[in-house]
């Protein structure tokens, strides 16, 4: 965290005016070498929120104080190490930028927007010191009784070099040591005026009782090998209304813990795909190749490109220079080349490329009109395959050279309660807008699904609904005795990859309509397709990144509406069997 020179070091800060600046520029085409797609994406984010802020009725407000509060607080703070110009921080603008929407943003009862943040950035970019400013804002700014200030981690040693940073910034300060009655301790920090705790825990120390944290601080989240320490603290955080995670990482290597999820995540908010409010995302890294973003990949050597995952080396240069001399050997040492893009460049170790193109798949949100189409022929895809979470019943239309659908999703409480517990996906809000359907307790009961599946019989022209015969042998077997069409559709490239075409030859030729479903939106995001041999093509629900059961259910409707058309004389399909997209 840079400071400012001596002369200007008096200079007053409009800190809400220096992150709305940083948004314009990060926009500004001038400087697009500068700034990678997804701070182009959260600088959008930003700027539309505060306007949507001014709206009567909307779900939060900005605070131009509570924005400026931390950012003053945060810069009476002292360097605690290297060498500065001047004894105190002085914010640089990404942190500005950050900080001023995670304490700006309130909801209507005056607690923070966000309860969860991910600001994730190449290594030696101050993310530690900024997290220990959090954590000793929240500590004691924030009106909390009896805060809890947790910074969790893998090991002891990783966990405490938050908790180090922000005991070094008490111990230098007395000032903030007398204004709020903390005292350092050897593993914790006692604020005596609100009967408050900062202290380090690791993943060992987990099943600990006692926990109520108020703010959490999970380093190198992307170190996790599993969810373990992050339920408990979820968790152990349920009975406080104004709690925050914070996740601050740079890239490492693939693993089953959480970091993954976080990140797809992030990055479907930041693309607008998953609404949620509560989520406040920085990522900072280069770009990747993507058709569908309009991205092209970085070179691992443009030096002008190390800008984008390294917001700090414009002003440090004692940064810049590491980096090049980490360049260089990755250069001339292979062996060194793969941790250089991950810890420089925030470069993910692998990237699994989605099979959707999802600006297309955006714009076919025209709405469906299920009373016009109860005459029309129409076939179903029924997608058993999940017990304990997502299940999908969907249906497909063909009229006029369009494709048509619309689709009913359940899920069993105990899978909301997860979903809501973890944060990430909105279960709850989608089950509220008639979106999902719970059914069952903690697995699904299949009783509601028949019952749907008997009501499309009777109201629509059913011709035949395939499935996947994955923990459908007893629902198949009741249905086909009360007369329902059902049709096995076998689960592998041979039987997908023509669906696969289809759709996509209509989807990105602007001829499908799927009302803008976010279930379907969110599944379609996730989907990560699988090649044979002969290049044919099936979802992937090994690689894809989170649930695609309603795109399966999808593409086996259409699956079986191509059989039965082909088998009708399809002669447009035939003519125009071409590979779209991707």
């Amino acid at each position: 965290m840079p400071s400012r020179t001596t002369e200007d070091a008096s200079a007053p800060r409009d800190y809400v005016a220096i992150a709305r600046a940083y948004a314009k520029k990060a926009l500004d085409k001038k400087h697009r070498k500068r700034f990678g797609i997804w701070i182009r994406l959260a600088a959008e984010r930003f700027l539309k929120d505060l306007e949507r802020a001014k709206k009567k009725g909307a779900p939060f407000y900005f605070d131009e104080w509570h924005a400026c509060d931390v950012c003053d607080f945060a810069e009476k703070l002292p360097h605690v190490e290297g060498k500065w110009e001047t004894p105190n921080i002085v914010l640089h603008e990404s942190h500005v930028f950050f900080l001023v929407q995670l304490f700006g943003f309130r909801k209507p009862d005056g607690t923070r927007r966000f309860s969860k943040a991910l600001f994730a950035v190449a290594r030696k970019n101050a993310k530690s010191t900024l997290a220990a400013i959090v954590g000793l804002y929240c500590q004691n700014c924030e009106d909390e009784n009896g805060p809890q200030i947790i910074t969790g981690a893998t090991t002891g040693q990783q966990a405490r070099i938050v908790f180090n940073v922000a005991k070094r910034m008490v111990e230098k300060t007395s000032d903030l040591r007398e204004a709020f009655g903390l005292v350092p301790f050897a593993n914790a920090i006692a604020s005596l005026n609100n009967g408050g705790t900062y202290k380090p825990i690791n993943a060992k120390a987990s099943t600990q009782d006692g926990l109520n944290p108020s703010c959490v601080i999970l380093d190198e989240i992307h170190a996790h090998k599993d969810h373990d320490l992050l339920n408990v603290l979820v968790s152990a955080a349920g009975a406080r209304a104004n709690v925050l995670f914070l996740f601050l990482t740079t890239e490492g290597y693939d693993s089953p813990g959480p970091w993954s999820e976080e990140r797809e995540f992030a990055k479907k908010v930041l693309r607008g795909i998953v609404e949620a409010d509560h989520f406040l995302a920085l990522y900072y890294a280069v770009d990747e190749k993507d058709e569908d973003l309009g991205t092209e990949a970085d070179d691992d050597f443009d030096e002008e490109a190390y800008h984008k995952a390294n917001p700090l080396m414009e002003v440090n240069p004692i940064l810049l220079a590491e980096i090049r001399k980490a360049a260089i050997e990755a250069r001339e040492k292979p062996g060194t080349h793969g941790e250089f893009k991950i810890k420089r460049l925030n470069r993910p170790s692998s990237v699994a490329g989605g099979w959707v193109n999802l600006t297309k798949w955006r714009e076919c949100r025209a709405a469906v009109d299920l009373e016009a189409l109860r005459g029309v022929p129409c076939w179903g895809g029924l997608d058993l395959s999940s017990t304990n979470d997502l299940t999908s019943f969907r249906l497909v239309w063909r009229l006029d050279g369009w494709l048509y659908t619309y689709g009913w999703r359940w899920v069993p409480p105990a899978a909301t309660r997860r979903r809501v517990a973890r944060g990430l996906v909105p279960y709850q809000a989608w089950i509220q807008a008639g979106h999902l359907i719970e059914s069952g307790s903690e697995v699904i009961d299949y009783a509601p699904i028949e019952a749907k599946v008997l009501e499309v019989r009777d109201t629509f022209n059913l011709v035949t609904v395939a499935y996947d015969n994955w923990n459908a042998v007893q629902t198949v077997q009741r249905l086909k005795e009360a007369g329902v069409p059902m049709e096995l559709f076998r689960q592998g490239p041979q039987s997908y990859h023509p669906a696969m075409q289809d759709l996509e030859l209509h989807y990105m030729a602007g001829k499908l309509a799927h009302g803008n479903d976010p279930v379907l939106n969110w599944n379609a995001s996730n989907l990560v397709a699988r090649e044979d041999a002969n290049l044919n093509k099936a979802p992937d629900k090994k690689r894809s990144t989170e649930k695609i059961d309603d795109m399966a259910a999808l593409l086996m409707a259409t699956g079986a509406s191509l059989t039965h058309a082909v088998q009708g004389g399809m002669d447009d399909f035939l003519t125009n069997m071409v590979k779209a997209g991707r």
